[in-house]
């Protein structure tokens, strides 16, 4: 389990502070160059069925608090919001509380994406998404009223650096689930805070946002909805998953809106599952460090599959929800893995130095979730 010291942030010379994002990505490419050698010399690891792979998985991610998986040797909040559901289901509830308790007591400032034994990071920028993201954990795992103090002061400081006083919208520019992008996922990140703000409000803690969820989801519509789905961002209509899928997951549209997502989805499907967006990134939408992987948020992505299958099924279309599933199961059966990332044509995406990520703890713990959920 990592242990990230005490509320107070430790002062700039201890490495649990932060690293700086240059530090932070020497060590990243490091990682990553070690991982692509390996996953291309000897594959990746068959840990049998894939309900032997979650299984597996997830034990030995409930001994290390949790670690995204692969070459992602820290603990990211967003992850681990998707994942808590289904860590639940598994039995490790309790485990998943200690996390958040570590997470949230290491936060003052800083709202870090990357939490490591030996330091915290923030990459490559601050986590736009790493408030809701804990606070919609912490609700899964029944902790919100043992840090209501600490939210109070976090959403706070939240709504000050990213919060667009004209709009209503998360328009602040920082880190989230697709970190390749440059420009600000508006929609995902609004989307993220609108479920974490409902939660604050069904639990009686009063924050800034406060009586505001109405108003942040009116915000929503009337900027990005258009007609159809929600656009990724004020200027740019193309469809993507992240804000979509993620408002079908948390249940925060009607019925009416969640089947108009569904279908518009259903134009994003592959053999092996959805493509997270529309059209790849061109080379100035992405920010440096991804100019030799543009199309990483493009491919399928498992976990974006088993969000959304969960989502849907969730507002009735088992059937829909169901195909998605079985065309994820199908992709990863043969790998008896839960992989971060694939091609098309069914296989690890592995190019240009970088390879997929293996044993992705929020894949797993999303399988789980639909498998106790929603399985026949």
């Amino acid at each position: 389990m990592f242990d990230t010291g005490p509320r107070v942030d430790p002062p700039p010379s201890d490495p649990r502070s932060h690293v700086p994002t240059w530090r932070y990505h020497a060590r990243e490419l490091g990682r990553r160059l070690s991982h692509y050698v390996a996953k291309r010399r000897r594959g990746y690891r068959d840990r049998g069925s894939l309900e032997r792979a979650a299984e597996t998985i997830l034990a030995e991610r409930a001994e290390r608090g949790f670690e995204a998986g692969g070459h992602f040797r820290g603990v990211w909040p967003r992850d681990l919001c998707f994942a808590a559901r289904g860590l639940v289901a598994a039995g490790y509830g309790s485990e998943v509380a200690e996390t958040g308790d570590r997470i949230i007591d290491s936060l003052s400032e800083v709202f870090y994406t990357d939490f490591h034994d030996e330091y915290r990071a923030a990459t490559p920028a601050e986590g736009v998404d790493t408030f809701p993201a804990l606070v919609l954990l912490l609700s899964a795992v029944d902790r919100l009223e043992a840090h209501a103090d600490s939210i109070i002061d976090l959403a706070a400081i939240y709504r000050e650096k990213f919060v667009g006083p004209e709009t209503g919208l998360v328009t602040g520019r920082g880190s989230s689930w697709w970190d390749s992008a440059a420009q600000p996922r508006e929609a995902y990140n609004t989307v993220l805070l609108l479920a974490a703000v409902e939660r604050l409000e069904e639990r009686g803690i009063a924050t800034t946002f406060t009586g505001e969820s109405e108003s942040i989801r009116n915000a929503l519509v009337s900027h990005l909805w258009n007609g159809s789905y929600f656009d990724e961002r004020r200027g740019s209509s193309v469809l993507a998953c992240d804000a979509n899928v993620t408002a079908l997951y948390f249940g925060l549209v009607d019925d009416e809106r969640a089947r108009s997502i569904a279908d518009s989805l259903s134009t994003l499907e592959t053999p092996y599952g959805l493509r997270m967006r529309a059209r790849p990134f061109g080379p100035t939408e992405v920010h440096p460090f991804f100019l030799l992987h543009r199309d990483y948020h493009y491919h399928v992505w498992p976990w974006n599959s088993l969000t959304y299958a969960n989502g849907i099924a969730g507002y009735g279309l088992e059937e829909r929800a169901q195909r998605e599933v079985n065309r994820i199961e199908r992709l990863l059966a043969p790998y008896g893995n839960f992989l971060e990332v694939c091609t098309f044509e069914g296989e690890p995406y592995v190019k240009r130095g970088y390879a997929s990520a293996e044993d992705f703890t929020v894949a797993a713990a999303l399988w789980t979730e639909y498998d106790r959920r929603f399985r026949d």
